[in-house]
């Protein structure tokens, strides 16, 4: 292991970790995809077509910007922190913060839910009360928590192990699905009389998922100050998840559509008539295929576990190096070199939120997400501007016209995206009531991604004051 020095020269006890190409591949599949279950309800709200329309495009105009992006930038600024130490340097302290603290308010919500997800996968299975649930959602928090403060190269490992877990059975119903391939997995485009661009229309629907479906491509850069080779490694990585994260979802998606056929019962929910990947794969294969496909479900949401808390406490511990949040955040083990009080922040938090009925709360997570990333795409702009002679061993080709044309297509998504947020229609596009706010119709949800984006300024002179 290296020590990382920071770039002011202060000492900093946090190691490097020789982590291997693929395993830092594996690392990013995961955080972008961690499995291909949540595609179903693209499929029956937005038809067969359009599903796959959206999952071909969606790789060049959301997905490439940001992995390109994070490359460049991720070179030049191989920190712990990541995308914190971007918007910092291109924007200033202030956005810096307010990039880091909409993205950890979102992943603590997010984290607290994989657990969620993977218990009731399980309770549901096999049948068991409610306390034993809870003890198993406060199990894996524990165990998780013991792997992420033994460092990245352990982490990694188990990563890559839960990867070829996950991908093992979807490739398979992949297979399946073609070799029974029986209709054309792209008639409708669209359900039959859906209006396409209206704000509870098809599109909109499809938009929602799969902006979902292909984010975390930034996540990886903030684990960059703890891996040897930073700006080799990850720029490598990314460019070989990128197109790899588009095949597992267009595949499996595709070949379950032409074998099964029925799209409008695809859910994510099993029951009453509806279809999941996993009932798919069990019609399909037998038993076994769904079996297994049941186990890549509650694996894929344990390793987006996994990952998202190691990736998670780094700009929380970035933030308190900076004074923005109490300093005992920045504590480093002196064993491990990991940042061993931000994780035990994430684990508590987490341990909070399984109990309650936190859930209705995931809806926020699209504002606060794609707020982040649009002051990662600004940040990356200015850089070039501001500082166009800072070393970037990876570099996005074409000049300053082309980034600006690259990040083009993704903020006018974001700005999409907010709209419909604050508007009576969310992810899922639950029913919700609404009122008006200085003349303005906004729903509750709407409120509370706003409450949360605001937080943030309003947090910042308190912070700063320490």
């Amino acid at each position: 292991m290296q020590h990382y020095t920071s770039p002011d020269g202060a000492d900093n006890p946090v190691k490097r970790t020789r982590v291997p190409l693929f395993s830092a591949f594996f690392m990013i599949y995961i955080f972008v995809s961690g499995g291909s279950f949540g595609i179903e309800e693209m499929v029956s709200s937005s038809g067969p077509g359009l599903t796959l329309i959206l999952l071909l495009a969606f790789p060049f105009i959301w997905a490439l910007p940001m992995a390109l992006i994070a490359s460049e930038l991720g070179s030049a600024l191989p920190h712990s922190g990541g995308f914190y130490v971007w918007t910092r340097r291109g924007l200033g302290k202030f956005w810096g913060f307010q990039a880091a603290w909409w993205w950890s308010l979102a992943l603590l919500v997010d984290t607290s839910l994989y657990i969620v997800l993977s218990a009731t996968y399980l309770q549901h299975q096999i049948g068991f009360s409610d306390t034993v649930y809870y003890l198993i959602c406060w199990s894996i928090i524990a165990v998780f928590t013991a792997i992420n403060l033994m460092g990245i190269r352990v982490v990694a490992i188990g990563s890559s192990l839960f990867a070829i877990l996950i991908i093992s059975p979807i490739v398979v119903l992949a297979f399946v699905g073609i070799a029974n391939w029986q209709f054309n997995p792209f008639i409708p485009i669209t359900p039959p009389d859906t209006d396409l661009l209206g704000t509870d229309g098809a599109l909109i629907l499809g938009l929602s998922v799969g902006l979902w479906m292909y984010s975390g491509y930034e996540s990886m850069s903030t684990l960059a100050g703890e891996i040897e080779e930073p700006q080799r490694i990850i720029p490598k990585a990314l460019m070989l998840a990128l197109p790899f994260v588009a095949l597992m979802y267009l595949l499996p998606t595709a070949a379950s559509i032409a074998a099964f056929g029925h799209w409008e019962l695809f859910s994510v929910d099993s029951g009453d008539g509806k279809v999941s990947f996993v009932d798919i794969g069990r019609a399909l294969g037998g038993s076994a295929l769904g079996h297994a496909l049941l186990a890549s479900a509650v694996l894929g949401n344990l390793a987006l576990y996994l990952d998202y808390m190691a990736s998670g406490a780094r700009p929380i511990q970035s933030l308190a190096r900076d004074g923005l949040l109490p300093s005992v955040l920045a504590r480093t083990s002196a064993r491990f070199g990991t940042p061993v009080m931000a994780i035990l922040l994430v684990a508590g938090v987490n341990a909070i939120l399984v109990i309650g009925p936190f859930q209705s709360l995931v809806i926020i997570d699209v504002l606060l997400m794609v707020s982040s990333y649009a002051l990662i795409f600004i940040a990356a702009v200015r850089l070039r501007v501001t500082e166009p002679d800072l070393e970037r061993p990876f570099r996005i080709p074409g000049g300053n016209l082309a980034m600006i044309l690259l990040v083009l297509p993704p903020m006018a998504l974001i700005i999409l995206m907010v709209t419909i947020t604050l508007g009576d229609h969310s992810l899922m596009l639950w029913n919700q009531d609404r009122f008006s706010l200085l003349g303005i119709e906004i729903g509750w949800y709407g409120l509370a991604g706003l409450v949360a984006i605001l937080s943030g300024p309003l947090l910042y002179p308190l912070f700063r004051k320490q």
